[in-house]
C-alpha cells in the first residue's frame, strides 16, 4: 500500500459530542449517567458520562410500577426521529479541545459522514447494551442478526477489514503493533480490535478505516462535510480522495491490500464504484478555544446546516470524528528538526504526510527513558520522553513530558441513534422545510455534562415566509431518577407555547398567537387552534384521563407537568406565514434560575436565490420599461407637439391603439405646431441679432486682457519660469488632484480590506480618483460651456477650454490611470479572498461572523455575481470592457480608419457610436458605486442638463446649398445660404450634417457676408467627407444629367439649387442643369481659367428660388403615419424620406455655431496667426472679417472726419486688430490656390497696411513650376524659424500682449507653445511684452 498517508491526529484527551440530532456515545437505554458498554456499536474515545438514551414512543411513560424504564413497554426505543429529503437538520455538537483556522495549539478535522439501509439493509440501533456481532472475539452472523444488538456497519465489512494486513505504510511511532490482528491494528488501537481480547471489540467498526480519512479502501460511510484548519491547504485533496467521487478498490483475496500483492497471490483486485455524489463540502471550522467543552461564539455551539439529499431514504445514522494533532510533526520544530543539507520542500516539509520513515525501529525501548536524541530515523518523540530540554546541564534538570504516542493520530467519535428519512409530502414538493428540534437530557449541568440540557434547537432561527418548519423532538424515559428536573423523574418531555416576550414567563392568550397561526386575523381558526393546544398539551388527552386537581410530580394523570405525554413528539410542518419575530418557551422545563428553555423563530420576507433575484430584478426591469413606455404613449398623444409624438420617438402602440383618422389628426396637429414654434423661434433670433450688433456690452468682451498682476497670475508665471506652460501646468495641477484625491481614498480605507490587505486601499484611492474623473470627463465636451467659459479673458490661464477635446484626453488618461489601479488592486484583493481558507458558513446567522469571515474563500464566480454587493464586480467588469471599447476606437486608426479592420469595422462611425455609450457607462458607474458616486456626479450632472437645454435651442436646420468648389488636393469649397436666425462670430465652427452624420467645421466666410462657407478636406482617406466629396461632384451632377458618374478635375465650380419637399420641412439640393443646344441636358459648372476669379465667399449672388419651392397655397392633405411628408422636428432623414427625394438630392444640415479659440483674435492687437494645410480655414473668415470690417469702419470715419468723439466709438464698435502677422504653411504651390482671392483681397485696400502674408512651401518643388503670390509679402521654401520670428515681432511690438493662434498640426503648436513662452516678460514687470498661445482641436 501507499507509504505516504496523512496524519490527522491528536497529543491529548479530546472529546466529541452530537447534542442534535441526539449523539449516543453508544448509550442506549441505561438508568446511569455513565454508558454501560463503551464498545457496544463503535469506538468514541469519549467521556462515559456523555451522550444521549435513544428515544421513547410510549404512551404515557415506558416505566412500571416502580418508576423504572420498562423495555417491554410498547413504543420503548421507539422514538426515532423522522426527516424529510431535502430537509435542512441542524447538526450540533461540541468538542473539549479547540479547532478552527488559524488556531494557535493544534491542527485538527471534524469529518461528517452518514450511513443508510442501503449500505447496511438491516441497519439499527438494538434494544440491549450488548456489542454489535456478538460476544467473541470474531463477530459471528448469528450473534449479528440478533434484534437486541444494535447493528451499524455490515459484517462482511468487518471481517475484511480484520482479514486484511494492515497499512504497514503508516507512522506507528514506537509502538508495538499486533501483526495478528490484521487491519483492526492501529497506532491508536496496537493490540488489535478484538484479535487478542474479545472486549476490545468496537462493535463492527474497522479501526484503520476508523483512525484516517480520507480511507483508501471501501466505506460504507458517505461523506457530508469536513471542517479544517487549513482548507487552502487540504480540502482540494479530501474532495478528491472522497469515496462520494472516487472509486475505491478491494482484494478478491482478502489478506492482501495493495493492487500488487494481490496480483502476485492470485487474487483480482477490483474497485468499488463511488457512490456519485458531490464532493464533501470542505471548509475552515470557526476557531475555538481548547480546554472548554462548550459554546464558541456568541454563546453558540459548533453546527453544521445539512441538507438531506433528496434520493437518500430509510433508516440513517449520522457520525462525526474529531481529530487533532500538535505542531510537532511540523518539519522545523525541536522534535522534528531539520535535517543538515535537507530542503524545506515537498512531502519532508509537510506534517501532514507522516509515514513508516518516522517509526522507530526498536518499539517500546525509549519508553520513560533519558532522551538522548533521536535514533538513525527522524522519530519526533518517544513515549513520556525524559530529558534535559532547557539545557541547564546534568540529570538533575530532568524534565517528563506527557507524550502518548497511542494518541499522536487519535480520532474521537460520536454516532446519532438511527433516523428516518421520509419522501417529502406531495403538496411540499418545492417548498423550503426545516427542522426544528430539542436538544438535552434531565438533570442539572453537573450531571449531565458533557451532555447539556434542554433547549430548542436552533435557539435563534430566521427563515422566510413559506418555509415549512417540521417541529418534532424525542427524549428518553430513562434518565437516572435522581437527576434534577421537572414532571416525573427519569423523564424528558418538551411542549411549545408562544410568549410575549423572551424576558417574561407566561405565555400569550391564543387571541395574541402568530407562529401557529395568525389569530390577530382569525381567531376562530380551528386548524391554528387545535395546533396551539396540541404543542402546548402534546395530545394527552388521547392518552390519559388527566385530573387537574392532580400536583403529584411523578402521576401519569399530571397533564399540567406533561406527565401523560409520550417522549416523542411530532407536530408535523407548519408552514410560516406571519412575519415577524415569535418567542417560543417549554412551560415544563423553563425554570428560573435553573433552566432556560426559550427560542426565537424570526420570520422575514421572501429571500430568493441568486437566479431568482437575476430573474426578478429583470422581470421588474421590463415592468417598468413597459409602464414607462405605456406612460410616453398617453403622454405622446395628450401633447403631441412634444418630442415623444415626433416620428423618430413615436410609440408604436399607437398605431395598435388609436383610430388611422385619429391618428392622422394628431399628426397634422403636430405638424402644425412645430410649424409655429420655428416661426416664432425664427422670429426671436432676428430679434436677438439685433440686439447683439447693438449691445454695449459687446465692446468690453472683447477688451484686451487684464495687466494687472494677481497672485494666481504670478504663480502661473512662476510656473511658466520653470517650464510650466497652461497645458503642462493645468496637467501637472490636475495630477496634482488626483494624487491628493487617491490618498484620501487609500487614507480612509486603510482598515478596511480582507484581512487588513493592502490591495483594498489602493483599489478604493484608485476609486477616488476614478470618481474625481469621471466627474470631470465629460465636461470638457460640453460645447455650451466651452462657449461660455471662452469669454472670460483670463479663464485660459487656469481652465484649458482652447483645447478641450486634449484636456478631454487627459482625464481620461487619468481615468484611466486609476482605473488600472483600481482593477488590479481589486484583482488581488479578490485573489487573496478566494485564496483564503472557506470559514464554516453560519446560514442561521448565529455566530454573527464577520466580514472577513463570510467572504474568506470566496469563489471568484461568486464574488462577481455577490448581491450582497449589488453585483459590484459584474457591473465593473461590464464598464471594463465598455470603456477598453471607448480606448480602442478612439485611437486614431480607429477613428480616421486608417487600416482595413477599422474601415471595415466602421471607421469614425465605429468611434462615435461608442463613445454615444457614455450614457450607459455613467449608469452602470451609479449601479457600480451608489453610495458615493452621486455626490461626485450631482454638479456635473446639472452642467451637462443645462448644456443640453441650450443645445437644443441650437435646432437643426437644413441647408440651401449654392455652390461647391473642387479645389486642389481634394478640398472642396461648400457655400450657403445663411439660414434664418443664424448668428455667428468669426473663428466660430459648426456641425455640417449629412446622412445621419454630423463632423464639425470651420466656417470660413464673414459673419458681415451674406452667406456662410466652410472648406472641407476630403481625401480617400476620410471615408465621410470622401463620401460627400464624390455626392457633390461627382454622383449627384451625373444623375441630374442621367449620365454614369466619372472624377472631375480641379478646379471647378458646380452650381445647386434649393427645393422643399412638398408638404413637409424637408429641404433638399440639386444641381443646377442648363438645357444644351440639341435638347442636351448638362450640369451647371465651370472651370476658371487663368484670368478668372473664383467668387469670393460672400461675393455670390443668390440664385432665385425655384417654382416648386414656394409655400403651398392650401393646408397639405394628411398622410398616413409613416409618411416622411407628415415628419417633422427630426435631425436627419429617414430612408422613407430618401424614396421621395429625386436621386441627385443632396440633404445637409447644420447645427451650432459653436466657440472656437480663433474667437478671441478681437481682444488682441498684435495677432500671429499660424495656418497648416487646410488648417487656414478660420483665419480665412477672421481675414476677411477684418477686410470687411477695416472697409466699413474706413467708410463711416470718411463721413465723420471732423467729429473725434464718433471716431473713437466706431472704433471701439468696430474692432479691427492694428497688426496681423498670418504665416501659411503649406505642402505645394496647389495648396495656395484655395485661399488665394481671399488673401489678396485682405491684403487690398484699408487692410493692406495691417496683414502681413507669409507663406511657407516645405514640399519639395521643382524652383520653375513656383509662382509668386502677389498677395505675399514674404514666400519661403522650408519650415519656418519660430525663434527668429517671435524675436523679431517682440523687436517690433514691445510692451505689447500679442496673441498666437494656430489651427494644425499639433507638432507645431509644441514649438508655438515653446516660443510664447520663450519670449514673454514675466507678468507686471515694466514695458512686458506677453504671447499668448491658442490652437484650434477638434
Amino acid at each position: 500500500m501507499a507509504a505516504r498517508i496523512l496524519l490527522m491526529l491528536a497529543l491529548a484527551r479530546a472529546d466529541m459530542y452530537l447534542n442534535n440530532p441526539r449523539g449516543s456515545n453508544n448509550k442506549l437505554r441505561e438508568q446511569s449517567n455513565n454508558v454501560q458498554n463503551a464498545n457496544r456499536l463503535f469506538d468514541s474515545q469519549n467521556n462515559a458520562a456523555s451522550g444521549y438514551q435513544i428515544g421513547d414512543d410510549c404512551k404515557p411513560a415506558c416505566k412500571d410500577g416502580n418508576n423504572n424504564y420498562d423495555v417491554t413497554k410498547e413504543g420503548a426505543t421507539k422514538g426515532t426521529m423522522k426527516f424529510y429529503q431535502g430537509s435542512e437538520l441542524y447538526i450540533e455538537w461540541h468538542h473539549q479541545h479547540g479547532c478552527g483556522v488559524g488556531h494557535p495549539n493544534l491542527k485538527c478535522q471534524i469529518i461528517l459522514q452518514y450511513m443508510s439501509e442501503s449500505e447496511n439493509a438491516n441497519l439499527r440501533d438494538g434494544t440491549g447494551q450488548d456489542t454489535a456481532g456478538g460476544d467473541g472475539n470474531d463477530p459471528t452472523a448469528e450473534g449479528t442478526a440478533e434484534p437486541a444488538r444494535g447493528y451499524h456497519e455490515p459484517l462482511d465489512f468487518y471481517q475484511a477489514c480484520a482479514q486484511r494486513e494492515r497499512n504497514k505504510g503508516l507512522y506507528t511511532a514506537d509502538r508495538q503493533m499486533e501483526e495478528n490482528g490484521g487491519a483492526t491494528s492501529t497506532r491508536q488501537n496496537p493490540n488489535g480490535n478484538g484479535r487478542r481480547r474479545g472486549n476490545q471489540r468496537n462493535g463492527l467498526e474497522c479501526p484503520e478505516e476508523r483512525d484516517y480519512y480520507p480511507y483508501w479502501h471501501p466505506s460504507p460511510w458517505h461523506d457530508i462535510a469536513i471542517l479544517t484548519n487549513e482548507p487552502e491547504v487540504r480540502c482540494e485533496y479530501y474532495k478528491q480522495e472522497s469515496q462520494n467521487v472516487k472509486a475505491k478498490g478491494i482484494c478478491s483475496e482478502a489478506a492482501y491490500n495493495n493492487p500488487d500483492a494481490c496480483g502476485s497471490n492470485g487474487g483480482q483486485w477490483t474497485e468499488t464504484k463511488s457512490w456519485s455524489e458531490p464532493p464533501p463540502d470542505c471548509i475552515g471550522g470557526l476557531q475555538s478555544r481548547d480546554n472548554h467543552n462548550g459554546n464558541i461564539r456568541n454563546g453558540q455551539p459548533q453546527y453544521y446546516l445539512w441538507k438531506i439529499p433528496h434520493h437518500l431514504e430509510g433508516r440513517t445514522v449520522l457520525r462525526i470524528r474529531y481529530n487533532i494533532t500538535t505542531g510537532d510533526f511540523r518539519y522545523g520544530s525541536l522534535a522534528h528538526p531539520v535535517e543538515e543539507g535537507a530542503e524545506l520542500t515537498g512531502e519532508l516539509a509537510d506534517s501532514f504526510f507522516m509515514d513508516k520513515r518516522f517509526n522507530d525501529p526498536n518499539p517500546n525501548t525509549r519508553r520513560r527513558s533519558i532522551f538522548k536524541g533521536r535514533p538513525e530515523v527522524p522519530v519526533p518523540l518517544a513515549q513520556d520522553p525524559v530529558a534535559d530540554w532547557l539545557n541547564l546541564g546534568g540529570e538533575k534538570w530532568l524534565l517528563q513530558l506527557q507524550v502518548n504516542t497511542n494518541q499522536f493520530g487519535r480520532t474521537f467519535e460520536d454516532r446519532t441513534h438511527s433516523f428516518i428519512v421520509m419522501e417529502r409530502p406531495q403538496n411540499a414538493q418545492t417548498q423550503r422545510i426545516v427542522n426544528y428540534n430539542v436538544r438535552g437530557r434531565r438533570g442539572n449541568i453537573v450531571q449531565v455534562y458533557p451532555s447539556v440540557e434542554y433547549d430548542f434547537v436552533p435557539a435563534d432561527l430566521s427563515v422566510e415566509v413559506g418555509t415549512l418548519l417540521h417541529f418534532q423532538w424525542a427524549g428518553s424515559d430513562a434518565n437516572n431518577n435522581g437527576n434534577a428536573g421537572n414532571g416525573r423523574a427519569g423523564t424528558d418531555r418538551s411542549n411549545l407555547v408562544q410568549m410575549q416576550s423572551r424576558d417574561e414567563t407566561i405565555p400569550m392568550p391564543i387571541e395574541k398567537h402568530t407562529l401557529l397561526f395568525d389569530a390577530t386575523v382569525n381567531p376562530n381558526d380551528e386548524a391554528g387552534r387545535g395546533l396551539v393546544e396540541k404543542f402546548a398539551y402534546l395530545d394527552q388527552d388521547s392518552i390519559v384521563t388527566c385530573d387537574p386537581e392532580d400536583n403529584d410530580q411523578n402521576s401519569e394523570t399530571n397533564c399540567k407537568q406533561l406527565n401523560g405525554a409520550s417522549a416523542y413528539f411530532n407536530g408535523g410542518l407548519v408552514e410560516m406565514k406571519h412575519v415577524g419575530e415569535h418567542y417560543v418557551v417549554s412551560t415544563r422545563n423553563n425554570d428560573f434560575s435553573n433552566r432556560s428553555q426559550k427560542a426565537t423563530i424570526r420570520v422575514t420576507g421572501v429571500i430568493l436565490e441568486l437566479y431568482e433575484n437575476v430573474l426578478v430584478a429583470a422581470g421588474a426591469t421590463v415592468g417598468v420599461l413597459i409602464l414607462l413606455y405605456l406612460l410616453a404613449a398617453i403622454w405622446a398623444y395628450r401633447y403631441p407637439g412634444s418630442w415623444l409624438f415626433s416620428s423618430r420617438y413615436r410609440p408604436r402602440i399607437l398605431r395598435c391603439c388609436v383610430k388611422q383618422e385619429r391618428m392622422m389628426e394628431k399628426i397634422e396637429q403636430r405638424r402644425q405646431i412645430v410649424a409655429q414654434r420655428r416661426k416664432a423661434w425664427a422670429k426671436k433670433s432676428g430679434a436677438y441679432t439685433t440686439d447683439e450688433e447693438g449691445a454695449s456690452g459687446e465692446a468690453a468682451d472683447m477688451a484686451m486682457p487684464d495687466e494687472k498682476l494677481t497672485w494666481v497670475q504670478s504663480f502661473n508665471r512662476g510656473c511658466k519660469r520653470c517650464g510650466l506652460g497652461e497645458n503642462r501646468l493645468t496637467t501637472f495641477l490636475y495630477g496634482l488632484l488626483n494624487l491628493a484625491v487617491f490618498l484620501i481614498g487609500v487614507l480612509s480605507n486603510l482598515s478596511g480590506g480582507f484581512q487588513g490587505s493592502w490591495a483594498y486601499p489602493l483599489a478604493k484611492g484608485g476609486g477616488y480618483s476614478m470618481d474625481l474623473n469621471f466627474a470631470m470627463l465629460v465636461l470638457p465636451t460640453l460645447k455650451s460651456l466651452q462657449t461660455a467659459t471662452r469669454r472670460a479673458s483670463s479663464s485660459r490661464e487656469w481652465i484649458p477650454v482652447d483645447d478641450p477635446i486634449n484636456f478631454h484626453i487627459t482625464i481620461a488618461g487619468f481615468t484611466f490611470l486609476g482605473a488600472a489601479i483600481h482593477i488590479a488592486a481589486h484583482v488581488v484583493h479578490a485573489l487573496s479572498i478566494h485564496n483564503a481558507p472557506t470559514i464554516q458558513r453560519d446560514p442561521l446567522d448565529l455566530m454573527k461572523l464577520s466580514k472577513d469571515e463570510m467572504t474568506s474563500g470566496m469563489s471568484l464566480w461568486h464574488q462577481v455575481f455577490n448581491l450582497q454587493n449589488r453585483c459590484a464586480v459584474l457591473f465593473g467588469l461590464v464598464l471594463t470592457f465598455m470603456m477598453m471599447a471607448i480606448l480602442l476606437t478612439a485611437m486614431s486608426c480607429s477613428r480616421r480608419g486608417t487600416n482595413c479592420l477599422t474601415r471595415r469595422l466602421g471607421g469614425f462611425n465605429l468611434f462615435w457610436r461608442v463613445h454615444m455609450s457614455w450614457k450607459f457607462i455613467y449608469l452602470l458607474l451609479l449601479l457600480h458605486a451608489p453610495a458615493r458616486l452621486w455626490i461626485w456626479f450631482f454638479f456635473p450632472a446639472i452642467f451637462v442638463m443645462v448644456d443640453r437645454l441650450l443645445l437644443s435651442n441650437h435646432q437643426e436646420m437644413y441647408l440651401t446649398l449654392k455652390q461647391v468648389k473642387l479645389l486642389p488636393r481634394d478640398v472642396i469649397g461648400l457655400s450657403f445660404e445663411v439660414p434664418q436666425g443664424f448668428v455667428y462670430q468669426a473663428g466660430q465652427y459648426i456641425l455640417l450634417g449629412w446622412k445621419g452624420e454630423f463632423h464639425p467645421f470651420t466656417l470660413t466666410s464673414a459673419p458681415e457676408e451674406s452667406c456662410i462657407s466652410v472648406h472641407i478636406r476630403a481625401p480617400n482617406s476620410c471615408d465621410w467627407c470622401s463620401a460627400l466629396r464624390k455626392r457633390l461632384t461627382e454622383t449627384a451632377p451625373a444623375q441630374a444629367v442621367g449620365d454614369a458618374p466619372k472624377a472631375p478635375k480641379a478646379p471647378q465650380v458646380f452650381e445647386y439649387k434649393k427645393h422643399t419637399l412638398q408638404n413637409s420641412q424637408i429641404v433638399y439640393n440639386v444641381p443646377k442643369v442648363t438645357v444644351m443646344p440639341g435638347g442636351r441636358a448638362n450640369v451647371s459648372s465651370a472651370v476658371p481659367t487663368a484670368t478668372d476669379k473664383v467668387a469670393l465667399p460672400g461675393q455670390v449672388a443668390p440664385p432665385s428660388l425655384p417654382t416648386d419651392s414656394s409655400a403651398p397655397s392650401k393646408p397639405p392633405p394628411l398622410r398616413p403615419e409613416g409618411d416622411p411628408m407628415s415628419k417633422s422636428g427630426e435631425s436627419l432623414m429617414s430612408s422613407a424620406a430618401e424614396q421621395l427625394l429625386p436621386p441627385e438630392a443632396v440633404v445637409l444640415q447644420v447645427t451650432g455655431p459653436f466657440g472656437a479659440p480663433a474667437q478671441k483674435v478681437w481682444g488682441f492687437d498684435t495677432l500671429m496667426v499660424v495656418g497648416a494645410g487646410i488648417g487656414v480655414t478660420p483665419f480665412a473668415s477672421i481675414l476677411r472679417s477684418v477686410q470687411l470690417r477695416a472697409k466699413q469702419r474706413e467708410t463711416i470715419l470718411r463721413r465723420s472726419r471732423d467729429d473725434p468723439s464718433l471716431e473713437k466709438m466706431v472704433k471701439d464698435l468696430i474692432q479691427v486688430p492694428k497688426k496681423i502677422y498670418f504665416y501659411w504653411i503649406c505642402r505645394g504651390q496647389e495648396e495656395f490656390d484655395w485661399f488665394c482671392d481671399l488673401l489678396s483681397a485682405a491684403a487690398e485696400g484699408p487692410a493692406a497696411s495691417i496683414v502681413e502674408i507669409t507663406l511657407f512651401l516645405t514640399g519639395e518643388h521643382e524652383l520653375s513650376t513656383v509662382k509668386k503670390l502677389p498677395c505675399a509679402t514674404g514666400q519661403f521654401f522650408g519650415r519656418p524659424n519660430w525663434g527668429r520670428i517671435f524675436k523679431q515681432n517682440r523687436d517690433k511690438h514691445p510692451g505689447e500682449h500679442i496673441g498666437v493662434f494656430l489651427c494644425g498640426s499639433p507638432i507645431i503648436g509644441v514649438e508655438l507653445s515653446k516660443q510664447s513662452q520663450k519670449n514673454s516678460d514675466l507678468l507686471g514687470a515694466p514695458n512686458a511684452t506677453r504671447f499668448s498661445f491658442f490652437k484650434e482641436h477638434f
